[in-house]
């Protein structure tokens, strides 16, 4: 069986309640209230090597959006996926992650090509 890490296409096998809180509440609230705060600074950092970059403007806008779908890709994960509510687990993540693609894909465009 593999672990919980290696397999993000099926809910957790087990969790709970303190899992349910730190990974489906917490960890989502934090990254979601960063890409609020990018937002509408229009700064966010995005991490790499040597320190990463920090990007401004639009690009910064893109890249909330994408910060923004990791959290909610947690959420319904770690939170819906444990209360074993499959339906909203599986249709939340798909939404995540298409707005996940979408966010670093506009990152991209506004940073090397706009």
């Amino acid at each position: 069986m593999p672990a919980d890490f290696e397999d993000l296409a099926n809910p957790p096998d087990s969790g709970g309640k303190v899992k349910m809180v730190l990974l489906g509440i917490l960890l989502p609230l934090a990254a979601i209230l960063y890409a609020w705060q990018g937002w509408h600074l229009e700064k966010m950092w995005l991490p790499g090597k040597q320190g990463g970059a920090t990007i401004t403007g639009p690009g910064a806008q893109w890249l909330a959006l994408s910060y923004f779908a990791a959290g909610l890709a947690a959420h319904f994960r770690w939170f819906w996926g444990l209360l074993s509510i499959y339906r909203i687990f599986e249709w939340g993540t798909t939404a995540a992650m298409i707005l996940w693609i979408s966010g670093c894909g506009g990152m991209l465009y506004h940073e090397f090509f706009y």
